[in-house]
């Protein structure tokens, strides 16, 4: 075998890993949408049907549905905060622990040059259904960048369900 074949099937490879993995990260996010539904006795067709618009497995979702029937201890939490430039984010959570969620998603805010914000720092800049009131136009590429890069990091957690943002 030449090495160009082996350098094929390795990326190849990594190419599926990374798939999978945001196809795993995806259903995990799903599931917890419908356990959540479940629990609250309300949405339930419409968390199955976004699910299965997902090609979620029948078996996931069957599991999603057993697990909140159980007691498992899901909470949903609202996280706000700055992105360079002054965007605003909130960052909507579902977790079982909301210590090491806020960790995480100050952990990825701190290192890529965002901060989290107290509760209702960020809120009034948006409205009801989560539209920001107005968008914060960045044109400097770099700062791009670097709020696509955070926005990515985030919406990686396992724990984020939505994120919003006045990014324009």
């Amino acid at each position: 075998m030449s090495m160009s074949g082996h350098s094929k099937w390795a990326t190849i490879h990594r190419s599926k890993e990374v798939k999978d993995a945001k196809r795993g990260a995806l259903f995990t996010k799903l599931g917890r949408a419908i356990s959540v539904a479940v629990r609250q006795g309300r949405g339930v067709e419409d968390a199955v049907a976004k699910a299965r618009s997902f090609n979620m497995p029948k078996d996931n979702i069957s599991r999603a549905i057993e697990r909140a029937s159980n007691t498992e201890n899901l909470q949903e939490a609202m996280f706000e905060g700055f992105l360079p430039g002054g965007v605003a984010v909130m960052i909507k959570t579902l977790s079982d622990n909301h210590l090491r969620t806020a960790q995480e998603v100050r952990g990825i805010l701190d290192k890529l040059g965002g901060k989290l914000a107290s509760k209702g720092a960020v809120a009034y800049l948006f409205s009801v259904d989560m539209k920001p009131n107005f968008l914060v136009e960045v044109t400097d590429e770099q700062m791009r960048q670097r709020i696509e890069t955070i926005l990515e990091k985030i919406e990686e957690l396992d724990d984020v369900q939505e994120i919003f943002t006045n990014y324009a």
